[in-house]
């Protein structure tokens, strides 16, 4: 008996073997390959040298750091960089532009003499966004950093306050308050936000989302992102709270602080609508404050909700990385585009 019952225990173990070996893996799909449009500038990567250069030719120097399969820096280079609009020949007209890979080997001599690889400089920047763009005075220090995808008409105010020298006098955040722009938006209500002026008093996770009438997002945000059921299943894990970035009204910041929607959001430098605040334990863990497709977006919440941040918690790109490899072993197809 006891030898018919270990016979059949390893033939059940060979079985889940062989099942075992012949499961399907996942994969990712829907990312974007792009290439370097054939304007961009030919460089040594010696930053300093290429800076003088563009200064030389009465231009402003810009990086745009990407990576292969990047559906945010496809998407954005087909509509500011390649397509024949007013943005892309404001930017030929007015930036000379490098491209570095956030992933790559090539070795970049930086501003500060300091020589590294790109994925290094990468590290060394603490850049968390694809794309990321620089921009550069002519005293070579970067004076506006734009985290992720921005369109075309939101990016062409950055790219004035640059051209136009705007931060000698003031910085981003305050010019891109102070631009005139027009009324796109009216914000919509949704079961999941609650009406709350006091956050001090919630030690959950806690989402605080900002929008305004001149969000150029807000309606995707609302119609792609909002309705997605994997989405709407990580936000049932926070307090959700939605405010108007230009309100004047008081509230209670997480940390007791009394303040506006409108100085909340100077303060955390968003110049992104919308902007997302994720708080656990009544502390920033997370800032959404560039364009995410939905798998994106989930899996910072779930970095926020799950306390990931205490496992990884130098980057939310290393906890996406081991994630990303998780789901895809055990048999998810990841959909990382729109």
């Amino acid at each position: 008996m006891k030898i018919m019952f270990r016979g059949l225990l390893l033939v059940s173990l060979a079985i889940l073997f062989a099942l075992n070996l012949n499961a399907k893996e996942g994969k990712v799909i829907g990312a974007s390959n792009h290439q370097t449009p054939s304007w961009f500038k030919d460089s040594f990567l010696d930053i300093k040298e290429d800076i003088e250069e563009a200064n030389e030719n009465s231009k402003h120097f810009m990086i745009f750091l990407d990576f292969e399969g990047c559906p945010y820096c496809a998407k954005m280079l087909k509509e500011s960089f390649e397509d024949k609009n007013n943005t892309s020949n404001f930017i030929k007209a007015n930036f000379d532009v490098i491209e570095l890979n956030v992933k790559g080997s090539r070795e970049v001599t930086w501003i500060d003499e300091d020589v590294v690889t790109e994925k290094e400089l990468t590290e060394k920047l603490k850049i968390q966004y694809s794309p990321t763009i620089l921009f550069f005075s002519d005293k070579k220090e970067i004076i506006a950093r734009v985290n992720g995808y921005r369109n075309s008409s939101d990016f062409q105010y950055i790219l004035d306050f640059v051209a136009q020298k705007k931060y000698e006098t003031t910085d981003l955040a305050k010019y891109l308050e102070n631009v005139e722009k027009k009324e796109l938006y009216k914000l919509k209500t949704n079961k999941m936000f609650k009406e709350l002026d006091d956050l001090s008093k919630i030690a959950s996770p806690l989402a605080i989302i900002f929008e305004d009438g001149s969000c150029t997002q807000c309606e995707h945000f609302n119609n792609k992102i909002l309705t997605n059921k994997e989405v709407i299943d990580e936000f049932s894990k926070f307090t959700v709270v939605r405010v108007d970035a230009n309100s004047n009204k008081t509230i209670i910041t997480p940390n007791g602080v009394k303040t506006t929607p409108k100085e909340w959001a100077k303060e955390q430098k968003l110049d992104y609508r919308p902007g997302v605040l994720l708080y656990d334990n009544k502390k920033l863990i997370s800032t959404i404050d560039a364009l995410l497709f939905p798998f994106h977006f989930k899996e910072v919440l779930r970095y926020v909700s799950h306390k990931e941040y205490k496992n990884y918690p130098n980057s939310y790109l290393d906890y996406l990385r081991v994630r990303q490899d998780e789901l895809v072993k055990s048999g998810v197809t990841i959909n990382v585009a729109e």
